[in-house]
């Protein structure tokens, strides 16, 4: 082996990645041999021992094992992997093995019958028992391949009745937002033409949407199978997939689809394909007659007949449970809002590439506006009726894997397709470099969201799960910082999956620590809101402070109030003029609610965004090291600076900034950019948009937070040829504060 001259950790692992594996094995040796970084070292070491394996170098991995085994506080990987590879070459060698010159001299097998298009080997995990193949365990993407149970009891069923409760509280909080949101734009709209000097106000605009909500709300649900259906076909191109197709190439997933359909006696629902990159699977209809499973076909590339069986199965509890009534029409609801602003925005890019001759020169820049405003104006619609239906989406993830675990008996195969899913949804956004329409208008309906896939599944191989799930099993905060979370923490979904297993004297697929709880009593649940402001985001820390000290501040206001009162009478001091703090109701609780906001806002702002001065450590760190500490929340941020490209959709897509995203050598990140004037302030032309920069390389720096999905709140965004665009986030907030606190001075002034 070649010695180089400049061994780097990060040489090594582009070589890793490109299959280079001697180059990678070089840098690495020399990167363990000069290194003294704990964090550094302890990444090479991992990195080195998987390019031996990669290599057939499996001495060499035993004996690095062996002496890293001895310092099991640095090392505590070391010991099982050294036990999982001598287990799994001591068994190589003992079994008759027969060399590859010897192999080619062999006969040739009798040519098979041409295959379907979907035809590839049948895994090999599922043809070999499992003590043939025993499993192997080190760190990077070796996947363990736990085994399946044999003879496992039932599981305890859930109550069903809480679910269905659910559902119907999220259905009238659904009908209630969506109804309450169009009255509040009608009343704006109507507002805005009562004080313009030609137009008049719409009569219809102040009636109550309410009769046209709910019958639009009934002949969506109703109609929701046949209209995502036409919806999938026309823009996905979503095709048929006959059983026997998926037979030839997954034989055990035809078998639990048909057993499915016997067990629970219902008809066999429909099978469809989508010829997409990423790996998707849903289940859409509100009756098992209506229903239809989709798979995509880089979902059947990516994973093995018993992962796939076992997603397929999780897929399949909506047709039993008959729960897929509101799911199916919201999701079908909410293409409304989705579709159109995806269709005006291609529209908007249509004439700002090739103006309409036939129009005035005039027009165009209306047109332009128009577009951008209805854009703006349907996602926004698109991301606030979605609120509602988190908690739910959440819930049935929980629901489905018990499901999937308990029918097949194999919860590794499932962690195992969650963990494949995450990091193909995380190459495909990559590889296309923004995120597509249907990964995000369907996200309620997959397994597994975008967004939480995007750094998890895109880190690099030589990462263990174990280290970057440990957030996601021991925060405190976690379930709090995932209200607004489409999906369950994902290290939560494998810890129970884990539980399964060991249920049954399973070995789990990944090691994940012990979970620690969500809080249980009314204690535990004051004490994590009393102490929120230590974890939620600043926005829904002042939010949570304003309401509870300015409703506090309103009830000491009230008492003295009405105190006065009593007490005006015998005292000869004018009390009787504090008696407009118990008259004042509705607009001193506002007033008291808006200065709490206000003040919550200029004390913790500082905090929240410290200098960003980069330290040696922060200067283009690892994203996997910047994720795995377990106790970050957003307010503890770090000032970091990374290169990388500039992801994201282009044009009037993104206008909004709603999907930017950073791709670096150690993965991919959201970034969060916001103008001087919020959210909205970035549908202003700035100088120059950070849309202007998607696929350039360049150099982001902000303020790294840890969630439930991390993020970057950008500060500046340098291109390398010197344009630059500045974020105005603190400036915003300090605005918000500013203008909170003239809201609260109007209505003391007012009462």
């Amino acid at each position: 082996m070649t010695s180089i001259p400049e061994p780097s950790l990060r040489a090594g692992t582009e070589a890793f990645r490109e299959g280079n594996y001697e180059e990678a094995i070089a840098h690495l040796e020399g990167v363990c041999a000069v290194e003294l970084d704990p964090t550094v070292l302890n990444s090479a070491q991992q990195a080195l021992i998987v390019a031996y394996c990669k290599t057939e170098r499996p001495a060499e991995a035993i004996a690095r094992c062996k002496q890293l085994a001895q310092t099991p506080d640095l090392y505590p990987w070391a010991a099982q992997t050294l036990a999982d590879l001598t287990q799994r070459y001591r068994k190589a060698n003992a079994a008759n093995f027969v060399p590859p010159d010897e192999q080619t001299a062999q006969p040739a097998a009798s040519p098979s019958p041409p295959s379907p298009p979907l035809q590839r080997p049948l895994p090999v995990a599922y043809q070999t028992p499992p003590e043939a193949a025993p499993s192997v365990y080190v760190s990077g993407r070796t996947w363990r391949n736990g085994e399946r149970a044999k003879r496992w009891k039932k599981l305890k069923s859930p109550r069903q009745w809480k679910f269905w409760l659910r559902q119907a509280i999220t259905l009238a909080l659904l009908l209630w937002l969506v109804n309450t949101s169009l009255m509040w734009v009608m009343e704006g709209i109507n507002e805005v033409l009562w004080r313009l000097p030609v137009l008049r106000p719409l009569g219809l605009f102040y009636r109550n949407p309410w009769p046209v909500v709910c019958g639009v709300f009934l002949v969506v649900f109703v109609a929701a199978p046949w209209f995502l259906e036409i919806l999938l076909q026309r823009l996905y191109k979503l095709e048929p997939l006959p059983l026997h197709r998926l037979a030839a190439q997954y034989p055990e997933t035809a078998k639990v689809f048909q057993r499915l359909t016997r067990h629970y006696q219902v008809p066999t629902p429909k099978l469809a394909l989508l010829p997409t990159g990423a790996p998707v699977a849903m289940t859409y209809g509100h009756l098992p007659r209506t229903a239809c499973i989709v798979l995509s076909d880089a979902l059947l590339e990516q994973l093995e007949d018993d992962e796939l069986a076992a997603l397929l199965a999780a897929q399949f509890r909506p047709i039993v449970s008959r729960e897929g009534f509101l799911m199916s029409g919201a999701i079908a609801f909410l293409q409304i809002p989705f579709t159109l602003y995806w269709l005006i925005a291609q529209q908007g890019e249509r004439w700002r590439e090739k103006p309409p001759r036939h129009y005035p020169l005039v027009a165009i820049p209306l047109l332009q506006a128009l577009c951008s405003l209805g854009t703006t104006v349907c996602y926004t619609f698109y991301w606030l009726w979605r609120l509602p239906l988190l908690y739910v989406s959440r819930q049935r993830q929980y629901y489905s894997d018990r499901f999937a675990a308990q029918f097949t008996g194999n919860p590794n195969a499932l962690s195992r397709a969650l963990l494949k899913m995450t990091i193909g949804i995380a190459r495909q956004i990559e590889q296309r470099q923004f995120t597509t329409a249907l990964l995000e208008s369907f996200d309620l309906l997959m397994p597994i969201s975008h967004r939480q896939a995007l750094t998890l599944g895109s880190v690099p191989d030589t990462s263990p799960f174990s280290d970057l799930l440990r957030w996601d099993c021991t925060n405190p905060y976690r379930h709090w910082l995932a209200l607004v979370n489409s999906h369950p923490l994902l290290g939560d979904r494998l810890y129970l999956l884990n539980r399964y297993a060991n249920h049954w004297k399973l070995q789990p697929e990944v090691d994940l620590p012990t979970l620690i709880p969500p809080p249980k009593t009314p204690k535990d649940h004051w004490f994590k809101l009393k102490n929120s402001y230590t974890a939620l985001p600043i926005l829904q820390s002042a939010i949570l402070s304003g309401l509870g000290f300015g409703l506090l501040a309103r009830l000491i206001l009230a008492a003295i109030g009405l105190l006065s009162d009593l007490l005006s009478p015998w005292v000869r001091l004018p009390l009787w003029r504090l008696i407009w703090f118990y008259n004042a109701q509705p607009v001193l609780i506002n007033a008291c609610i808006l200065a709490a906001f206000s003040l919550s806002l200029i004390v913790w702002i500082n905090g929240y965004f410290p200098d960003i001065r980069i330290s040696p450590s922060r200067e283009d760190p690892r994203l996997e090291d910047l994720i795995r500490p377990s106790h970050s929340v957003p307010p503890k941020s770090y000032p970091v600076r990374l290169k990388g490209q500039l992801m994201g959709r282009q044009g009037l897509q993104n206008q909004l900034l709603q999907d930017l995203m950073l791709k670096t050598d150690s993965g991919s990140i959201k970034l969060h950019f916001f103008s001087k004037l919020g959210p909205l302030g970035n549908l202003l032309p700035l100088a120059p948009h950070p849309s202007q920069f998607i696929g350039q390389m360049v150099t982001v720096s902000g303020w790294f937070r840890r969630g439930s999905t991390p993020w970057i709140d950008v500060d500046i965004i340098r291109t390398q040829s010197g344009q630059q665009t500045q974020s105005g986030y603190p400036v915003w907030v300090t605005i918000l504060a500013v203008l909170s606190a003239m809201g609260a001075a109007y209505f003391i002034w007012q009462a």
